[in-house]
C-alpha cells in the first residue's frame, strides 16, 4: 500500500510556521497496534495485582444503627446574661449535624472501646504503645455517622472482623451518647432565673424616672411627635421663603423692566394723518409727456438713430426710472396727542411698586420664624441621641424583663424534664451482621480500570518519547517538512519490528502512481526543461538507489522522457550500474561515461568522484548545466550523510532536494541534523519520502476505517 500527498491544502498550519496533515482514527490507532504488546503488558500487570488482591481480601462485617433526632426545645438557646435577647432555634439540618458532632466525639470513642475492651475490640492494636489511642483514631474510620436525606435520622454504619463486636461497640456508643447529650443540654438553675428578673425590674424603674425627668427638662410630651411637627414647620418656613424670594425677584424685576420703558416712551404720540398724491410723481410725469411728444416730432422729421432722438431716448429713460423711485403718495397732515402706552405703564409701575414692599416685609416675618424653629429643631437635635438611648435602654429591659419573668415560671419545670426525658430515639438497635462484604467486585472494576488506563498511558508515552518514525504525521511533528508519499515495504519484511537487524537490500517498490507523483512536483518546482532531482538519506540502506531506479525506470518508459542517473561515490561493488544489472536489464555503453538501459532513454555515470571521475565544484556546475540541456530529468544518487558529505555540495545545485526515511529505522534527531545541514549549505528540503512504511492495524480494521 502506497500514501501520497502533494496537495497543500490537506496540510493545516500549526503554530510557529509548522505542517500538519489531518489527525485521522488510522493515524490514531496505528501507535496502539504497534505498541500493543507493552500496552498489554500494562493492562495485565494492575489486573494481576487486583486478583491477587481479591483473593487475599476477607471479609468484612457492617452493623448498622438508626436514631431519630426530635425536634424539641432543647435547641433554643435562652440567653441568662444581663439584658438577655430572644431565644435562637436552629433549623432541622444544624440540629442533626449537632447531634452527628456529639457522635463524633473522640472521648464517647474511647469510653465505648473501653466498656468493650480494647483486646476485643482491636486485639492487633492491644500490645502497643498508646494503643486506645491508636484504636480511636481507628474506630473513627470504620465510623460512618451520615444523615438520611430529607429526614431527622441518622444511621451509623460500624466495620470490624467480627460481627458481634461491631454490634457491641455500636450499641455501647450510643448509649454513651445518649447519656452525653443529657449533660450538654441541661437548662439553667430556676434561683438564677429570678435574680436576672428582680434585676432588671429595677434597672426599668430607674429608666422610666430618668426618661419621665427628661421630658420635662426639655418640654415636650412625645419626642417623636415634636420633632416632626419642628420640622414640618422648618419644612413650610423654607419653601414659605423660597416662594417669596421668587416673587421678590419677579416684582423686582419688572418694576425695573417697567420703568426702564416709562423712561423711553414719549409724552406725546401721533394720532393721525392725511396723504395725498405726491407732487413729485406729478411733475416727473408731465415732464415725461413732453419728452415723449417732443420725440414723436423729432421721429416725424429726423430717421431713426439722429443724435437728437437718442438724446430724447436717453432723457425719456432717466425720467421713468425716476418716477419709478418716487414715492406714490406724500403727508398731506399731522394730528398729535397723549400717549397712552405710558399712562398705562405708569399704572403699572405704581403697582409693582406697592406689591414690592409687600413681598419684602412679608419675607422678613418668614425669616424671624425660620430662626426661631431652627432654634427649637436644634436644641431637639442635640437631645436626640441622649433621648434615644434612654428609650432603647428602657425597650431592651422591657423585653428581657418580659422573656426573663417567663422563664422564670418555667425554667423549673423544663430543667426538671430535660433531665428525665431525651429528643433522641432508637430507631434500630445494632445487630451482628450476618453477611459480610469482601469488595472483590470493586477491586476487580478497579484493576480492570487502572488497566486500561496504564494501556493508554503507555502507548502515549511511548509514541512521545519515541525517536523513530511510524506514520507521515510522525516525520511532520518531528522534522517539520511534509511528507511528499509514502512506500510500504515488501512481504519480505512485513514482520519487521522497530529497526530490528534483518532487513533485505530490496524492501519496498515505488509505483507508478508514485513516481507520477514525484515528477509532478518536481515539475511544479523547477517549469523549466531539465530538472535536477536529489534523493537523500542519512544512513545507508534507506532506499535511495532503489527508488531512484524506480522513478528512473517509471519517467524513461511510461513517461518517454531523458533521464540521466548521476551515481556519486557508490562502492565499487554498489553502484547503481550494478544493480540494473543485478535487477536484469540489458545494458549498453552510450559514451566513455555513461551506460544505457536497452530500449529505454535512461542513462547512467559511471560511479563519479570515485578514481579518476573526481570533480571540483565549478566543474560539477558546468556538468549539471550541459545534463539539464540534454536530459529533461536528472537523478543524483548520493551516498548517505553517514557516509559522504556530498549530498551537501550538490544541495544548492539541484532543483529540488527530498530526504527519505526509513519508517522505524531512521532517528528523528538524525533526520533534523541531516536537514540542517542541508539548509546550512544553501540547499532547500521540499519534503520527505516516508520509506519501507508497515502497516500493523489489521487489513479488514484498516480497510473499513
Amino acid at each position: 500500500m502506497n500514501t501520497a500527498v502533494i496537495e497543500q491544502g490537506a496540510y493545516v498550519k500549526g503554530g510557529q510556521g509548522r505542517t500538519r496533515s489531518p489527525l485521522t482514527v488510522r493515524e490514531l490507532l496505528t501507535p496502539v497496534f504497534y505498541y500493543r504488546a507493552e500496552a498489554l503488558l500494562g493492562f495485565l500487570i494492575p489486573v494481576a495485582l487486583a486478583v491477587i488482591a481479591i483473593f487475599l481480601a476477607h471479609p468484612i462485617y457492617t452493623a448498622q444503627s438508626r436514631l431519630l433526632i426530635l425536634l424539641g426545645d432543647d435547641y433554643v438557646f435562652r440567653s441568662d446574661v444581663d439584658g438577655g435577647a430572644q431565644g435562637l432555634s436552629f433549623d432541622r439540618a444544624q440540629i442533626v449535624q449537632a447531634e452527628i458532632q456529639i457522635l463524633s466525639a473522640k472521648e464517647l470513642r474511647i469510653q465505648a472501646i473501653r466498656k468493650v475492651g480494647l483486646a476485643r475490640a482491636y486485639p492487633k492494636l492491644a500490645n502497643q504503645p498508646k494503643g486506645l489511642e491508636k484504636a480511636a483514631e481507628q474506630f473513627s474510620k470504620d465510623l460512618d455517622i451520615v444523615n438520611i436525606p430529607q429526614s431527622n435520622v441518622i444511621e451509623l454504619n460500624l466495620q470490624s472482623d467480627d460481627p458481634k463486636v461491631a454490634a457491641d461497640l455500636l450499641n455501647t456508643l450510643v448509649k454513651l451518647y445518649i447519656e452525653r447529650r443529657r449533660l450538654i443540654f441541661e437548662q439553667a438553675d430556676p434561683s438564677l432565673v429570678n435574680a436576672q428578673r428582680d434585676q432588671l425590674n429595677k434597672r426599668l424603674t430607674e429608666v422610666e424616672a430618668k426618661l419621665l425627668s427628661f421630658s420635662v427638662d426639655h418640654g415636650f410630651g412625645d419626642y417623636p411627635t415634636e420633632l416632626t411637627t419642628v420640622q414640618n414647620q422648618q419644612a413650610s418656613l423654607v419653601s414659605q421663603i423660597q416662594v417669596l424670594d421668587q416673587q421678590l425677584a419677579a416684582r423686582s424685576g419688572r418694576v425695573s423692566v417697567l420703568s426702564g420703558w416709562l423712561k423711553s416712551a414719549p409724552a406725546e404720540v401721533e394720532i393721525s394723518n392725511d396723504k395725498g398724491r405726491s407732487q413729485q410723481l406729478d411733475d416727473l410725469t408731465r415732464t415725461l409727456l413732453d419728452l415723449q411728444n417732443q420725440r414723436r416730432q423729432a421721429a416725424a422729421r429726423y430717421v431713426e438713430g439722429y443724435p437728437l432722438i437718442v438724446d430724447l431716448d436717453r432723457k425719456i429713460a432717466e425720467v421713468q426710472a425716476q418716477i419709478q423711485a418716487a414715492p406714490q403718495q406724500q403727508v398731506m397732515a399731522v394730528r398729535r396727542g397723549a400717549n397712552p402706552v405710558r399712562q398705562q405703564l405708569d399704572t403699572e409701575l405704581a403697582d409693582s411698586v406697592g406689591d414690592l414692599t409687600g413681598l419684602r416685609l412679608a419675607r422678613v416675618q418668614a425669616a424671624r420664624d425660620l430662626k426661631t424653629v431652627n432654634a427649637r429643631l436644634a436644641e431637639l437635635v442635640l437631645i436626640g441621641p441622649e433621648y434615644r438611648e434612654l428609650i432603647r435602654q428602657r425597650g431592651t429591659l422591657e423585653g428581657s424583663f418580659a422573656e426573663v419573668a417567663k422563664r422564670a415560671q418555667e425554667t423549673g419545670l423544663a430543667s426538671t424534664l430535660s433531665k428525665a426525658k431525651a429528643n433522641v430515639r432508637i430507631v434500630q438497635a445494632a445487630d451482628p451482621p450476618v453477611k459480610g462484604s469482601s469488595g472483590r467486585m470493586v477491586l476487580l472494576l478497579a484493576g480492570l480500570g487502572l488497566g486500561l488506563a496504564t494501556a493508554v498511558a503507555v502507548i502515549v508515552v511511548s509514541s512521545a518519547f519515541s525517536d523513530v518514525m511510524i506514520t507521515p504525521r510522525d516525520v511532520e511533528q518531528k522534522l517539520d517538512l511534509p511528507v511528499v508519499l509514502t512506500v510500504s515495504a515488501d512481504d519480505k519484511i512485513a514482520a519487521r519490528r522497530r529497526g530490528q537487524p534483518g532487513s533485505v537490500g530490496r524492501a519496498s517498490f515505488l509505483g507508478y502512481d508514485d513516481a507520477k507523483l514525484v515528477l509532478r512536483l518536481l515539475t511544479s518546482v523547477a517549469p523549466g526543461p531539465g530538472r535536477v532531482m536529489q534523493l537523500v538519506a542519512a544512513n545507508g540502506g534507506e532506499g535511495v538507489s532503489s527508488l531512484l531506479m524506480d522513478l528512473a525506470m517509471m519517467a524513461a518508459t511510461a513517461n518517454a522522457k531523458r533521464v540521466l542517473i548521476v551515481d556519486i561515490e557508490p562502492a565499487v561493488e554498489g553502484s547503481v550500474i550494478q544493480a540494473f544489472a543485478e535487477s536484469g536489464a540489458k545494458l549498453t555503453r552510450v559514451s566513455p561515461d555513461r551506460i544505457g538501459v536497452k530500449g529505454t532513454s535512461l542513462h547512467i555515470t559511471l560511479p563519479m568522484g570515485a578514481g579518476s571521475h573526481v570533480l571540483s565544484e565549478t566543474e560539477w556546475e558546468t556538468f549539471f548545466r550541459e545534463a539539464r540541456r540534454n536530459y529533461d530529468v536528472v537523478l543524483v544518487d548520493c551516498p548517505a550523510l553517514e557516509r559522504s558529505s556530498a549530498c551537501l555540495i550538490f544541495a544548492p545545485l539541484v532543483d529540488m532536494n527530498i530526504v527519505v526515511i526509513e519508517a522505524e529505522a531512521t532517528r528523528a534527531a538524525v533526520a533534523r541534523n541531516m536537514i540542517e545541514r542541508i539548509e546550512g549549505a544553501a540547499g532547500d528540503v521540499a519534503g520527505a519520502i516516508l520509506n519501507k512504511r508497515g502497516f500493523y492495524i489489521p487489513r479488514a480494521i484498516y480497510s473499513w476505517l
